[in-house]
């Protein structure tokens, strides 16, 4: 589901919880085959309900003389075994039926509960509600426990491991329309003025994804185009919301394609919306999603919901997670599709954008939220459907897409989701099968990003660059650092981007484990910049912003929490590559008492400044502080005293002490935690706030080794393995393109160049001892394309990804 509010707090209601902790036992001891509800929803005024269920179930056990359902909020009028009245008990919300006759291993009978009431609302999210002329389940409910919900309206095991087909009868007068999950299959209209309506889902479900809609509908009727052909996509609505449908829903055919093939053909009947008027959001029952009015607004505002509550028919329906605990199996990859979704249908800097919008996010305000640094997985019921699961769960799986490249991500979840289709999973049946499909052992990725709190910061201490004839011998010191995390992450696919003079990213890869790394390769270009995982593949303790200045006054990089004033330009047809990362950890502290003089720095950010071509213009930088709220409190602890003591500390890079930047403050009052620092000139390093506080011991401890990372002596293996080979640039390229070797020596090389469909557009013979090779190109599209490069004296093959502009 989708949910929508500024602030939730789930509080627990212990009603019944005893009883029913060991729900999900019972579907070891019985399965509930079928569950079929005869449902009358005809009085809107007192709200009352008349029903009666019928459960097919199987024994899977002997001597089984009892039966525990859970229904909550309604009266049991009697039930039936096999067609006998049989004695019941209701406590809370605990329906245990006395069996006539014991049931043994593979028996089979048919269970009648007849009940009515007024079903219930959940106090915080979800439930059943009656507003206006709608009677609508939402089949989760925020403060109940167990948070599914299937119990507020019918008999069920209310967990999320029990699967039922469900068949539906539901009663309503004659000038409303019911729509539950599955096909509609008919409706008959009775003398007394109302309306039986017919539907019936035959793949199984848990109870909580049951649903029924009830209001004076139409159907928006819709046809997608999918790997088996057509499907039915209806949208129930008031007649006076149809326009409004079919304009939010306008790139519906493209979240449809986008889920087939990222992960594989829609296993279900049909696809269904229904209009509600819920404003918190929207549920993803199986075929029947109910989806809040005020987000079908007749704008594109809320496509993203749709495209999330789509996708729960592959994640969180067609697969279930076993337990609350793994609610991100359902509700983080329902998440990440909204960005996928965005991918598809706008491109991939949209995706992007998405990506860091949401990294910044997770990291301003998840641990405010859930009261604390939570790890995804194994989560505290209290806490299912917090920010952690939704938003870090996006955030997660978008590393581990980076983690396994576009191919292995996507077959591999694919392969995932058709081998557990129609059950339930846990995070480690994830990690299990990914491991052994892709060939890549996820348990470092699982520990360090799934199983455990908090964040890892990855971070350039130092550079060296040494001039070799007509290359460069450059030494990146690396350097790995804990953000509300226990541990160091290991084996961390890393990109480590070299930026040339004309603004040109070459881009190399290398696996980060421990506390620090060197980075050691020739390059054919003096780097102008250099920096670390400049397409924000990793979500780790960063969120950066890289732009292209060419015009004077302001620009806000909102996601580095930083302002750049541009008052001159040197040369007005020549730009500027600027880049700031906003680290969201403290700063390493001064390195000896003397250099503090009595200033304590910020406990909770920096920055870092890079660019390309700076002289070319003169400004300065606005840093601003909040200690307040809309600031997610991040620098409520270290602004204690009066303000009029605050300055911005600069150095170059970890090499260096701290001192006093040429800055200049401005504060409102001089107690309210609020203001900005200057800096007056635009400069490339590192930048901290620090405050006045004179004998005061600052009770953090910098976890920099002795020294900085430049005299570690421990070499990465730079290149991935397919890369280590050779050098292609310039890439992006036109007409030509140079492979670089790292050595000299005979090679004869046969390359072959496809585009992105797998057509061969190029292929060229060369033989030859040099280290630099050149390679003339035809007439390409713009696009991307993969080049084969086969050795046959090495017996070597590589492939590479060449952008052609």
């Amino acid at each position: 589901m989708k949910k929508i509010s500024t602030l939730i707090l789930v509080a627990c209601s212990f009603l019944s919880v005893q009883s029913r902790a060991a729900s999900a036992e019972r579907s070891d001891t019985i399965d509930i085959r079928k569950t079929i509800i005869d449902f009358n929803i005809t009085d809107f005024i007192s709200k009352n309900i008349q029903a009666k269920t019928v459960l097919d179930i199987r024994s899977k056990m002997n001597n089984i003389n009892y039966l525990l359902f859970d229904l909550e909020g309604l009266t049991v009028d009697s039930t039936r075994f096999n067609g006998t009245l049989c004695t019941f008990t209701q406590n809370g919300a605990d329906l245990n039926l006395a069996l006539p006759t014991t049931l043994n291993l593979n028996d089979t009978a048919l269970v009648e509960v007849y009940y009515h009431g007024i079903p219930l609302a959940d106090a915080v999210w979800g439930g059943f509600s009656y507003v206006g002329n709608y009677g609508f389940q939402m089949g989760v409910g925020f403060n109940a426990q167990p948070h599914s919900f299937g119990r507020t309206w019918h008999p069920c095991f209310d967990n999320f491991v029990e699967r039922s087909a469900y068949e539906f009868f539901v009663t309503t007068t004659d000038d409303k329309m019911a729509v539950c999950n599955g096909l509609f299959l008919d409706s008959l209209l009775y003398p007394n003025n109302t309306i039986r309506w017919h539907w019936k889902l035959d793949e199984q479900i848990p109870s909580y994804l049951s649903s029924v809609a009830v209001c004076n509908y139409v159907l928006v009727k819709k046809v997608l185009n999918g790997q088996n052909g057509n499907i039915d996509a209806w949208i129930a609505c008031e007649a006076a919301d149809s326009n409004n449908v079919n304009a939010s829903f306008a790139h519906l055919q493209e979240s449809y394609t986008m889920m087939e093939e990222n992960f594989g053909t829609y296993k279900w009947p049909r696809i269904g919306y229904s209009l509600v008027p819920f404003n918190a959001g929207a549920m993803e029952h199986a075929t029947n999603i109910h989806i809040g009015k005020p987000f079908i607004d007749g704008t594109l505002n809320y496509e993203t919901m749709i495209a999330h509550e789509l996708s729960h028919h592959w994640w969180g329906d067609l697969v279930t997670c076993s337990t609350a605990g793994d609610m991100w199996l359902n509700e983080g990859f329902a998440s990440y599709c909204e960005m996928l979704h965005q991918e598809y249908t706008y491109g991939a800097e949209a995706y992007k954008t998405a990506v860091r919008y949401n990294h910044y996010n997770v990291l301003s305000k998840a641990h405010i939220s859930d009261e604390g640094y939570r790890a995804v997985a194994n989560m505290d019921s209290l806490f299912t459907y917090a920010a952690t699961v939704y938003t870090k769960g996006a955030d997660v799986a978008h590393t581990l897409r980076s983690y396994l490249g576009d191919s292995l991500f996507f077959n591999g979840l694919t392969a995932f989701l058709n081998t557990y289709q129609f059950k339930d999973v846990s995070s480690l049946q994830l990690r299990d099968f990914m491991s052994l499909y892709t060939g890549v052992n996820l348990s470092h990725y699982f520990d360090n990003w799934i199983l455990a709190p908090g964040f890892t910061h990855f971070s350039i201490d130092s550079t060296q660059i040494v001039p070799n004839g007509s290359d460069f011998e450059t030494s990146v010191f690396l350097r790995q650092r804990k953000h509300k995390s226990s541990d160091y992450y290991t084996n961390v696919p890393l990109e480590i981007g070299f930026y040339d003079q004309q603004m040109n990213l070459h881009i190399y890869t290398l696996n980060f484990s421990g506390r620090c790394m060197v980075f050691q390769v020739t390059l054919p270009f003096e780097p102008a910049m250099i920096v670390i995982d400049p397409d924000s593949k990793i979500s780790d303790a960063i969120t950066e912003e890289t732009k292209i200045l060419k015009t004077s006054g302001l620009h806000n990089l909102p996601q580095a929490k930083l302002k750049v004033y541009v008052k001159s330009i040197v040369n007005p047809s020549d730009s500027v590559l600027f880049r700031a990362e906003h680290s969201w950890i403290a700063p390493d502290r001064f390195k000896s008492p003397a250099a503090a003089d009595g200033y304590l720095l910020c406990d909770s950010r920096y920055w870092k400044i890079d660019a390309v071509n700076l002289s070319n213009i003169s400004g300065i930088l606005q840093f601003n502080y909040d200690g307040g709220p809309n600031n997610s409190y991040l620098d409520s602890a270290w602004v204690k005293n009066t303000e009029d003591s605050i300055h911005l500390f600069y150095r170059k890079d970890a090499t260096e002490e701290w001192h006093i930047a040429n800055d200049s403050l401005k504060v409102g009052g001089l107690n309210d935690h609020i203001g900005a620092i200057y800096t007056k000139e635009i400069k490339t390093g590192e930048y901290c706030f620090g405050i006045k506080k004179s004998n005061y011991i600052d009770p953090l401890q910098t976890d920099a080794p002795a020294g900085g990372c430049g005299v570690v002596t421990q070499h990465s293996e730079y290149l991935t393995e397919k890369d280590q080979q050779f050098l292609i640039f310039p890439n992006p390229a036109q007409r030509e393109i140079y492979l670089l070797f790292a050595n000299a020596g005979k090679r004869d090389l046969r390359c072959t160049m496809y585009n992105i469909s797998g057509r061969k557009v190029f292929q060229v013979h060369s033989t030859s001892t040099d280290r630099k090779i050149s390679l003339q190109l035809p007439v390409l599209s713009t696009g991307i394309y993969y080049m084969v490069i086969q050795d046959d004296t090495s017996q070597s093959k590589s492939v590479k990804k060449i952008v052609i502009e």
